[in-house]
Order: C-alpha cells, then sequence, then structure tokens
C-alpha cells in the first residue's frame, strides 16, 4: 500500500489485511468482495468485469465515489484491485485530474507515490476517454 495523498492510498488486494489504521473505507475495483481487517472499515464494492478497457461510465462512477469520499465526507481511502498496478493507479490520477492535474502529470505523480505502478495502456485509454469533459 503506497500513499498518494493524505487520506488517499492505492494498493493490492494483499494490503487488505493488513491495512493502516486510518484506512476507514475501501474502494474496490476487482472482481472479487475483499473482507477487512476491522469491522469499523467499509468497502465499496461493485463487481467490475474482468477486462482492461473499461467504459468512461464506470471510470465516471467511480471517481464520482471517490471524491464523495475524500471531499464530503472526509474519509480515508484505499483504492484497490487484485494487483495494485493498473486499475487502482487509474483510478487515483483520473481523480486528480477531477482536481485539476492534465492526465500526464496526474499519472506522473501518481506513479511516483506507487513504484509498483504500470497502468495498462488499454486502462489509461478508458480513463482518457472519461477524462474528456475534466478541464485542465
Amino acid at each position: 500500500m503506497d500513499w498518494i495523498l493524505d487520506r488517499l492510498a492505492c494498493g493490492s488486494l494483499e494490503d487488505v489485511p493488513t491495512l493502516d489504521h486510518t484506512i476507514t473505507r475501501i474502494l474496490t475495483l476487482c472482481e472479487q468482495r475483499c473482507v477487512p481487517p476491522r469491522s469499523t472499515v467499509f468497502v465499496d464494492h461493485r463487481p467490475l468485469p474482468d477486462a482492461v478497457w473499461l467504459p468512461p461510465d464506470v471510470w465516471r462512477a467511480r471517481v464520482d465515489t471517490l471524491a464523495h469520499l475524500l471531499q464530503r465526507c472526509q474519509l480515508t481511502v484505499l483504492v484497490h484491485c487484485r494487483l495494485g498496478v493498473s486499475r487502482a493507479p487509474a483510478l487515483c490520477a483520473a481523480y486528480l485530474m477531477q482536481c485539476g492535474m492534465g492526465p500526464e502529470e496526474a499519472r506522473a505523480y501518481v506513479e511516483a507515490r506507487r513504484p509498483a505502478a504500470a497502468i495498462h495502456p488499454e486502462t489509461w485509454r478508458g480513463v482518457l476517454a472519461w477524462g474528456e469533459h475534466v478541464a485542465w
């Protein structure tokens, strides 16, 4: 698990059993539901298809959820996918794009903080398709 922002962490399914004590919400981007180690951690799980490319409406829904959790609810969130290398870092970058960063700046920012990140080109294509409506 790596910290992208003060209240935004990015990780893999393996990070869930050993959560940092400050995590209060898990936003999962994988097919299977995870079981948090503490009952005080809520899991936001809407199953995703096992596909590399996700359509813009999927990214829109996930970015909106993440923004709501971080900005309105003031929660500390772990975004995770199965391996923590593509979908989760891509969602963190998409959130930064919504906050005003350009696409490449957001991706570089996440990759600098999540060394394991290796966003698949098709995953990034889906984020860019979503990002066409974002003004940066």
